[in-house]
Order: structure tokens, then C-alpha cells, then sequence
């Protein structure tokens, strides 16, 4: 193909459509002049702050906000109709370490729609304290309800799996020789019964790992 013959395909190709393609550019700088020359705003919203990716091993141990105030800036016709579900906020605490902490708020941890400026967040910084874990295994104990009457009449309590394991902070341990499962309350005093019930924690900072459900056999007596 000759270098004529190749401006010639190029001639025709642009040329298709062309009364589109003009539209269509027509439109585009009507739109960008429609939003860069409307008037700009500021709008306040309070937001859900999230704090995810605790490092494994560690826990959080201080109560830090949980909602920050965002100031945006943008156009009118952008931020009239905008809501808080539009916006995110979060901290990523996948390189933090043991120890208080302090994470600045700004842009980066603000996510807002194209068009739309983070101007101010409120607060400035959060402080974390993450704390080391550990993790071992603790026997389950069957908590039974009903009364005194109802438990008397128990000759024998089966719990399958017979423990736990636990990652809670190592002081913790101490107070936790056992873990109780949710109150089982039989419906009868006779026979066997059996139930699959959920393993709880009362202390702070202590959860369970895996599976918190174990099954329970109660043996009455005859």
C-alpha cells in the first residue's frame, strides 16, 4: 500500500460517524464548563470509621472514635444530592505494632466520589493501642439452667469438643480455667438430651477461635 492510498483509509475512517463524534465533544465541554463554572460548596457529613486489618497476634485494646466529621468542597450540583453512604473512612492497621500509636486523618484515609475535595477531617490523628495476644486451649463447662430442682436431677454432662482454643491477652488466662457455654435450659428431666450450644467469653479482648459451637449430652437420672 502506498503512502496515498494509506491517507486515504485514514480520511475515511475519521470521517465516519463524524456529526457523532462532533456531538459527543459538544457535550463533553458543555459538561466540564457546566461543573468547573458552577459555584463551589463546603458540606459536612459524619461518617462510620472503620479499623480493619489488625495485625495477627495483636489486639486493640483502647477505644478509639469511631465516627469522624468530613469536610467536602466541590461543586453545588455534586454535593446537594450526596449522602454518607457515599463516603468511607478507614485506617489500615496492617504495619502497625504493639504499643500506642497515633494515625493521622487526612485524604488518604477518606474516600469521596470524582469531583469531590476532602477539605478537613475532625479529628486530626487517632491514638491505637494494640496489645500482644496469645493463644492456648481451655476446657468447655456446661452451663445448665432451669433451677437447682432441674440440675439435681443431672447424672451426667457430655460435651463434645471437650475444649477450646482461645486468643485473648495473657493476663487474661488467669481468670479463664474454664469457658462456659450458653445456658442450656432442658425442657424435660428425663432421658438424654441433646443440644448443640454456643461457647462464651466474658473477658475482655478474649475470642474464641474457630468453631464456638460444641454439642452437649445431659443424662438424667432415672
Amino acid at each position: 500500500m502506498s503512502a496515498a492510498d494509506l491517507f486515504r483509509v485514514l480520511r475515511r475512517l475519521t470521517s465516519q460517524n463524524l456529526v457523532l463524534k462532533i456531538l459527543a465533544l459538544v457535550l463533553a465541554v458543555a459538561a466540564w464548563w457546566f461543573v468547573t463554572g458552577e459555584s463551589k460548596v463546603l458540606v459536612s457529613f459524619t461518617v462510620p470509621l472503620e479499623i480493619r486489618n489488625v495485625p495477627k497476634g495483636l489486639t486493640m485494646t483502647n477505644k478509639p472514635e469511631r465516627e469522624v466529621e468530613v469536610r467536602l468542597s466541590g461543586p453545588s450540583s455534586l454535593l446537594s444530592g450526596m449522602r454518607p453512604s457515599e463516603i468511607s473512612a478507614g485506617v489500615d492497621l496492617t504495619n502497625a505494632r504493639a504499643g500506642r500509636q497515633l494515625f493521622t486523618m487526612d485524604d488518604r484515609v477518606v474516600k469521596v466520589p470524582p469531583g469531590i475535595k476532602v477539605q478537613r477531617i475532625f479529628p486530626s490523628s487517632i491514638e491505637v493501642i494494640l496489645d500482644r495476644t496469645e493463644r492456648r486451649v481451655i476446657p468447655v463447662s456446661v452451663r445448665i439452667g432451669g433451677g437447682a430442682a432441674v440440675r439435681k436431677r443431672v447424672a451426667k454432662v457430655e460435651v463434645d469438643p471437650l475444649s477450646v482454643e482461645i486468643e485473648a491477652l495473657p493476663e487474661a488466662f488467669a481468670r479463664m480455667p474454664v469457658v462456659y457455654t450458653e445456658e442450656v435450659v432442658p425442657e424435660r428431666t428425663e432421658g438424654v438430651l441433646s443440644v448443640v450450644t454456643r461457647v462464651e467469653t466474658r473477658e475482655a479482648y478474649a475470642k474464641i477461635v474457630g468453631d464456638p459451637n460444641v454439642r452437649v449430652k445431659i443424662y438424667f437420672k432415672n
